[in-house]
């Protein structure tokens, strides 16, 4: 007991002695590790700028995990966590919850014994992962008694932080949580475009009608958002919305997320799962990049959609569900369907309704309205006054094609923020990507000799290709296709460097 006491009186003193939240989360984990003789926690909260998570601190695994860009929860955490919720969360089947990491090079799986969730001026902030302990012993009445007691301890050390970071910046900033992740918003949907005016009202239209929804558009036009407004104004919204990236899992995972596992039923599979139809019955399922999935998970998602009726993997009985299905993808459906990468019937179950995002580049009239948006948010996330922008920037931001579009916009926004001294955003940290300045400023060659479309494409292509050195990231982000799309286009052509 003395030991505990010692550790808990320095653990309060760092907290106490803290000035950010990257310290507060580091101390925080490093008592947890100490306390409890821990092998591997993991502090994971929602990233500012993109919809996946970041780690916070780590301890014991993944020595290199601030840089690894993408991580993605395995199990809906969001359907188990609301404001009301117990600081302390535990399967009580024993069935542990675990998340897949995505790294450039592997993908690990982190099984976890214990998540613990944490609010911070009642919004979530993010969530301790707990592996197993050092002596592979189980977890105890007074170990569940500590984490309580450092949760409650980080939570209030990261309330003081914010609070003061409000202190004497604004009326607005007042009113707004500092650094807190609060509930996603839709107003990075918002414009006065007439594309925009649409969309809004087939949202309005079909968001009450149980109606299969399919969003098809370039990568960072907002698919998503687009997904949890139809989800937030329907009549499922009191449900949680349960979210499936099809591209982010191996193959040989996406079937069993979609419809959960028996125990058994491979290797790893110790205890029984549930499937994201099962987790999404009265509720909305997502799946983005639909079009990623293989024909043959594809043919078992046909069959969930006819008849809402499937079965887990290694299993024999039949679950049914009615979750409503939103789609989305950046890729031409009709085209995946010529070459034999996407069933046709399954598209004729998706396409009931179909919403198509314009990309930023067609939306002239919404640049600087999302502009100003990302300006406020970024002066409130990082304590900064910048108020709007100078005529050298909103020139420059007006000739830009955007290939990243709106995430595109908001990154470009947020450096700027960060780095800028004045009163209004300047050229001076309004970066741009190499690939669409070299694009806008080379010399445009007519087409020569195109007596068919395929002829016009293929000079096109060539011509974005020889104009960034053949590199497929660029030339594909230009052309406003998928790599994969690219290379085909390069197969057939015999294009070469």
């Amino acid at each position: 007991m003395p030991r505990i006491l010692s550790q808990l009186k320095d653990f309060s003193i760092a907290l106490h002695t803290a000035q950010s939240i990257k310290q507060i989360s580091q101390s925080y984990v490093k008592a947890l590790a100490k306390l409890l003789g821990v092998q591997q926690i993991t502090l994971i909260g929602q990233s500012a700028d993109t919809d996946y998570l970041q780690f916070l601190a780590i301890h014991g695994l993944l020595r290199n995990a601030l840089q690894i860009p993408k991580i993605e929860w395995t199990d809906q955490l969001n359907s188990r966590l609301d404001q009301n919720s117990e600081i302390l969360t535990h399967d009580s089947t024993r069935e542990k919850p675990f998340l897949i990491i995505t790294d450039p090079n592997q993908q690990t799986v982190f099984d976890c014994e214990y998540r613990i969730p944490l609010f911070v001026n009642h919004s979530f902030f993010g969530v301790t992962n707990l592996g197993q302990k050092r002596a592979q012993t189980d977890y105890t009445e007074t170990d569940i008694e500590l984490m309580q007691i450092l949760s409650n301890f980080c939570c209030i050390a990261l309330e003081r932080i914010t609070s003061t970071a409000q202190t004497n910046t604004g009326e607005e900033r007042k009113k707004t949580s500092f650094h807190v992740m609060p509930s996603r918003s839709h107003d990075e949907m918002q414009g006065h475009s007439e594309k925009l005016q649409k969309i809004d009202e087939i949202i309005d239209c079909v968001a009450e009608k149980d109606v299969s929804v399919l969003i098809t558009g370039e990568s960072g036009t907002g698919k998503e958002l687009v997904a949890r407004k139809i989800h937030k104004l329907s009549q499922r919204k009191s449900e949680q919305l349960v979210t499936m990236n099809c591209a982010a899992l191996p193959v040989n995972l996406i079937e069993s997320e979609l419809f959960g596992h028996e125990k058994g039923a491979f290797t790893h599979a110790y205890t029984q799962k549930k499937g994201r139809f099962e987790i999404a019955n009265n509720s909305t399922l997502f799946l983005d990049e639909v079009a990623d999935m293989t024909l043959e998970a594809q043919a078992k998602l046909l069959r969930v959609l006819q008849d809402g009726s499937f079965q887990r993997v290694g299993g024999s009985h039949t679950l049914h569900t009615n979750a409503r299905i939103i789609a989305a993808t950046n890729k031409n459906l009709e085209l995946e369907i010529q070459n034999g990468q996407f069933r046709q019937d399954l598209f004729y179950r998706l396409n009931v309704v179909q919403i198509s995002l314009p990309p930023l580049r067609e939306r002239d009239d919404d640049i600087f309205l999302l502009a100003e948006y990302f300006i406020q948010k970024f002066n409130r996330n990082y304590s900064k006054q910048v108020f709007g922008l100078t005529e050298a920037a909103q020139e420059k931001l007006k000739h830009y094609r955007f290939p990243g579009n709106i995430r595109e916009l908001q990154n470009i926004i947020e450096r700027a923020v960060l780095l800028e001294n004045r009163s209004k955003l300047t050229l001076d940290f309004l970066e741009l990507s190499d690939s669409e300045k070299a694009a806008s400023h080379q010399t445009v060659i007519p087409h020569q000799n195109c007596q068919t479309l395929e002829d016009l494409e293929h000079q096109h292509i060539e011509q974005v290709l020889r104009s960034v050195q053949f590199n497929k990231s660029k030339a594909s982000r230009i052309l406003g296709i998928a790599r994969k799309t690219l290379r085909e286009k390069i197969q057939k052509y015999h294009l070469t460097d």
